[in-house]
């Protein structure tokens, strides 16, 4: 287990999270690392602290992969930015490739999703289709959830070392290769308004192929590794960017005490050919406006072998990957005035169910690009 490292004032506490703050118990004792207000919890005491101080809280993000800024009053999405721009993060304005709903709140925050309460958002690194993605991203609890709604975070080195070597040698030794498809009506949602000419000249800059179909809908991918060394650690990083049904089922097995009897049954005990079917109609059914399956939105994971054809996990694999995930990860209550900063490259983030009101902000920044990461 880490030590603690030594505080560097004595208006702030350094910790772990304690047992009764956390959901469901874990093997994971040390992420995130706690820093709670002694007595003086004001945002000035904070923006102070981190002026002051800003190479040691970032030397800790990179040490422990989360920090969670926990009994300050931080009130609105104002301060929030403050905090991570104190941190020197560049943030980022747009949020081009998103997949979720999202509102904008200022210029560089947003609403962390618009996802149906009752849905879990699988485990994944933000952005985890795109070779440019960010190092760094955060969380504000600016509303605490009525029920759940909680965020688990997972260290992905932990991950994949509690994988059987012969799933760890098939992630290691096969690069991964993104499929997205945008119909016309969504191209807003992905790209936040680009003109079509902009999304191009956007997906040549970032290395994507890419077709433009006749009806302005558009088809691209790219591949990359999916193991990487992490550029200022050297800890071994996880890509987590596997879309499977069978992988994320794992999560509602685990949390299928928070929904109905006949849910239950439907995760539980449905077969998982049937079960990945109906999943894809439900996901085909948030973003269809005229029953053709076509117009929905898709994304598909691939691992490419060595002689260039595509494969996907099986259903022993993707249960694996899914219990790995579980057994690792932090799931904790949020608190109003929570701030979570996230080393991307180290750690995934998901949401669970929730019941509102629940209101989390995000933003992101201090992009990277993947194809710059040295091979772990």
């Amino acid at each position: 287990m880490k030590n603690l490292p030594i505080s560097i004032s004595e208006d702030i506490r350094l910790r772990f999270l304690r047992d009764d703050e956390k959901s469901f118990v874990s093997q994971e004792k040390e992420l995130p690392l706690v820093i709670e207000p002694v007595e003086e919890k004001s945002f000035a005491v904070l923006q102070l602290l981190l002026s002051k101080n800003r190479d040691w809280f970032n030397h800790q993000l990179d040490t422990y992969g989360a920090i969670l800024f926990r009994g300050f009053d931080i009130e609105n999405a104002e301060q929030f930015q403050t905090i991570l721009e104190l941190h020197n993060i560049q943030l980022e304005s747009v949020y081009h490739f998103g997949s979720a709903h999202r509102l904008r709140i200022t210029d560089k925050v947003f609403t962390s999703s618009e996802a149906p309460p009752d849905t879990i958002i699988a485990p994944h690194n933000e952005l985890n289709m795109v070779p440019i993605r960010p190092y760094v991203l955060a969380f504000f609890c600016q509303i605490e959830p009525d029920l759940y709604g909680e965020t688990p975070i997972i260290n992905t080195e932990k991950i994949f070392s509690h994988l059987s070597p012969s799933l760890q040698h098939k992630i290691t030794t096969s690069p991964q290769r993104f499929v997205r498809y945008v119909p016309n009506h969504l191209l807003d949602l992905v790209f936040q308004g680009l003109s079509p000419e902009d999304i191009t000249k956007l997906l040549q800059e970032q290395g994507f192929d890419f077709t433009w179909e006749d009806d302005g809908s558009l088809y691209f991918d790219c591949s990359y590794i999916t193991l990487f060394s992490h550029p200022r650690t050297n800890k071994l990083c996880f890509c987590l960017s596997i879309v499977d049904a069978l992988i994320s089922r794992q999560w509602y097995r685990h949390i299928s005490q928070r929904y109905s009897f006949w849910q239950r049954l439907y995760y539980n005990w449905l077969p998982a050919k049937l079960y990945k079917g109906f999943q894809q109609k439900l996901t085909t059914a948030a973003t269809v406006v005229d029953s053709s399956q076509k117009k929905t939105s898709s994304l598909n994971t691939y691992f490419l072998s060595t002689d260039g054809q595509s494969t996907t996990l099986t259903e022993a694999e993707a249960k694996e990957l899914g219990e790995a995930e579980w057994k690792n990860a932090v799931i904790f209550q949020w608190k109003q005035g929570d701030i979570l900063l996230i080393d991307n490259l180290q750690v995934a983030h998901s949401r669970l169910n929730t019941k509102l009101k629940r209101k989390i902000l995000t933003a992101f920044g201090n992009m990277c690009n993947i194809r710059d990461m040295k091979p772990a």
